[in-house]
């Protein structure tokens, strides 16, 4: 039996393990959390995954965006995870979507969870008003370095707002200060193991864990409501338009991402992806979007109008 090592597991068992093939688990980001938290949730016969990402496969992803290969490279990365993934369990079902998350959007992530594996502060507070407006539980996570945090934010709990202000600086990141492989993988898993809990209703601690890979640390911290919270108060101001952004900078990469009206049916040139097209070191999706290596804001702008007008 394929779940047999799982299903002995007490906390699962066959009640459990029954339990997990009818549940949805919406992945936010697909890179190297967000994949490995679905390798780890197909393996363990989850009904369907939702995944959702901006972005293409990179070379320089490869040393700890396990599941990726050198055949990945300039794919978005949904269409070649949805590839492995079902190589790896076919029972699963994949719904991808190649889109950058917004208010317009938001309703895709509803599932039973959210795992939130995302690199920027601005789709977090997005979800966190969409999960607390619907009653949605969700998992946050990030890494960066040898270090990494994991928060389950439910109904009750005090939300991400609550923890984390809203950054009015630029924060380290993967590309500005590198990032480990065992921080992701452990990282990823126990942000799959609050999901198991989440999903077959077991008590979940809300606690904020930090775990460094290099000096061996972990702490959970406790954390408290805060009383002039805008999201615990209802009042969602991440699901407006204004927060949005037209031309956003890819994580600290020479890579930006510009929102367009191109049609992907109506561009004759370039070379056609699942969910895309690739034009030389531009990548237009299906919900206009246009991904630019350039060195600025400005020569991305530039070349977007070289290319199309």
């Amino acid at each position: 039996m394929r779940y047999q090592k799982q299903i002995l597991f007490r906390e699962i068992g066959k009640e459990g393990q029954a339990n997990l093939k009818k549940k949805t688990v919406a992945i936010l980001g697909c890179g190297a959390l967000g994949s490995v938290a679905a390798e780890l949730l197909a393996r363990a016969g989850i009904g369907k995954l939702i995944l959702i990402d901006r972005d293409i496969v990179e070379l320089d992803n490869l040393h700890r965006q396990s599941l990726y290969t050198e055949k990945d490279v300039g794919e978005v990365k949904v269409v070649a995870l949805e590839s492995h993934l079902k190589e790896i369990n076919s029972e699963v079902k994949v719904e991808i979507y190649a889109i950058d998350l917004d208010v317009q959007n938001v309703n895709l992530l509803k599932s039973d969870v959210i795992l939130d594996c995302t690199d920027n502060f601005y789709t977090r507070f997005v979800v966190n008003d969409y999960c607390k407006k619907v009653n949605l539980p969700w998992v946050f996570s990030s890494a960066v370095g040898a270090s990494g945090f994991v928060y389950p934010v439910l109904q009750d709990s005090p939300c991400f707002r609550c923890v984390f202000e809203i950054p009015t600086t630029s924060l380290g990141t993967c590309d500005t200060e590198g990032v480990i492989s065992p921080i992701i993988h452990s990282v990823a898993s126990l942000q799959v193991s609050l999901a198991f809990q989440l999903l077959l209703k077991k008590k979940v601690e809300v606690e904020l864990i930090y775990l460094n890979m290099w000096s061996f640390n972990l702490n959970k911290i406790k954390v408290t409501k805060k009383k002039d919270c805008p999201t615990c108060k209802e009042e969602f101001e991440f699901l407006s338009e204004k927060k949005k952004k037209e031309v956003v900078k890819m994580c600290g990469r020479e890579l930006f991402q510009i929102r367009t009206n191109l049609k992907l049916n109506e561009i004759k040139e370039g070379k056609r992806g699942k969910k895309s097209l690739f034009l030389k070191d531009i990548t237009l999706f299906e919900d206009g979007r246009v991904l630019i290596h350039a060195k600025s804001e400005g020569e991305a702008k530039k070349k977007l109008e070289r290319y199309f007008g």
